[in-house]
C-alpha cells in the first residue's frame, strides 16, 4: 500500500511543490482546500489528489480508505493582505492544533508542522506560528511531532509579495530606483524543492524508524547565511538590470534579527543536504518570472 501524506496548503507555494513530490514518489495525497482556493498551481496535478473542503471536511479526512500515514501542515496566513488579527490565530494556532488533535485521537503515527525562524516579536504572523508550537509541544503525545523550523524558501511559482520575487519584479521592470536597507542582515536562503527533500527525508526516516512520540525541532536551511546585499546585488546582476540600488534608504524592521541561519546537522544525519545552490535558485526563479513578462509584451504589440 502507498503511503497516505494528509496535507493543508496544498494549493500554496510549498504545498504545491510538496504534492508534486510526493505523487512523484508514489505516495498518495489527501488534502484540505477552501470552496474559493485556486488550483492553477497545482495543474494536472490537482486531479490526482483527494479533497477535503475547510472547515466543513476537517473530520472526513481521517475517515474511510484514505487513512494518513501522516500529516504535514503548510498552510499559513503572513498577513500581506490585510488579514485580521483573528484570522491570523485562526489560520496559523487554531488550525494545526485542532488538525493534531483529531490526528492524535485518530491513532495517525507522524505530524509534520512547519513552522517559522523568525522572533514572535516581529509581527503577528511570528507571533501565531510561535503559539503553534508551544501549543503542540504542550499536547504533543503518542503521535509525534516533527516541528519543521523552515528558513527563507523561494523559487518558481512563489507568491509576488514575498521581497525575492517582488526585487525579481522590480529588476526585470528595471524601474528606477529600489529602496533597500543597508543589507547587511545575513540570511539563510534555501530553494523550495530542497525544503520539500527534507520533508521526504523525514516521512522515509519516521517509516522506517517509528518515533515513540514528544515533538522534536528540526532546522531546515542551506546552513549558509549570506548578506542580504549580496543577495540584492546577485539578483540585480543575474537579471541585467538598469534599476539603481539604494541601500540604507530604509531602515531595519523593530527587532529584526542580524543573522539568521540552520543548524542542519540533525537532517544530515539522515542522509539529507540542499542541492541546489543559491545562484542556480536564483537563476530558475529569474526565468520563471520572466515568462510572464515575455508573454505581456507580445501581448501588448
Amino acid at each position: 500500500m502507498a503511503q497516505v501524506v494528509l496535507i493543508t496548503g496544498a494549493t500554496g507555494f510549498l504545498g504545491a511543490h510538496l504534492c508534486r513530490a510526493l505523487i512523484e514518489s508514489g505516495r498518495a495525497v489527501v488534502a484540505f482546500r477552501r470552496r474559493t482556493s485556486d488550483l492553477r498551481r497545482l495543474g494536472p496535478l490537482a486531479g490526482q489528489i483527494r479533497w477535503h473542503c475547510l472547515p466543513d471536511e476537517l473530520e472526513a479526512a481521517f475517515s474511510g480508505p484514505a487513512f494518513p500515514d501522516a500529516v504535514i501542515h503548510c498552510a499559513a496566513l503572513y498577513g500581506r493582505r490585510g488579514e485580521s488579527p483573528v484570522q491570523m490565530i485562526e489560520a496559523n494556532t487554531l488550525l494545526p492544533v485542532r488538525l493534531y488533535h483529531l490526528a492524535a485521537q485518530r491513532g495517525v503515527p507522524l505530524f509534520l508542522n512547519t513552522d517559522t525562524i523568525l522572533d514572535p516579536t516581529l509581527d503577528l504572523y511570528a507571533l501565531s506560528k510561535h503559539h503553534a508550537a508551544q501549543w503542540l509541544m504542550r499536547v504533543g503525545g503518542a503521535t509525534p511531532v516533527f516541528n519543521l523550523k523552515v528558513q527563507h524558501f523561494y523559487g518558481p511559482g512563489d507568491d509576488p509579495s514575498k521581497f525575492i520575487t517582488r526585487l525579481i519584479g522590480q529588476c526585470l521592470a528595471n524601474v528606477p530606483e529600489i529602496r533597500l536597507t543597508d543589507g547587511l542582515q545575513r540570511r539563510d536562503f534555501i530553494y523550495v524543492t530542497d525544503v520539500v527533500g527534507a520533508m521526504l527525508a523525514l516521512l522515509d526516516h519516521a517509516a522506517q524508524n517509528p518515533p515513540g512520540g514528544g515533538f522534536t525541532n528540526y532546522e531546515i536551511g542551506s546552513g549558509n547565511p549570506v548578506p542580504v546585499r549580496d543577495l540584492v546585488e546577485l539578483i540585480h546582476t543575474l537579471t541585467g538590470s538598469r534599476s539603481r540600488l539604494l541601500f540604507g534608504a530604509l531602515p531595519h524592521r523593530p527587532a529584526e534579527p542580524m543573522l539568521t541561519g540552520a543548524d542542519t546537522s540533525a537532517l544530515r544525519a539522515l542522509g539529507w543536504h540542499p542541492l541546489v545552490q543559491l545562484h542556480e535558485g536564483l537563476a530558475r526563479t529569474i526565468e520563471d518570472q520572466k515568462l510572464p513578462v515575455a508573454l505581456n509584451r507580445t501581448a501588448n504589440i
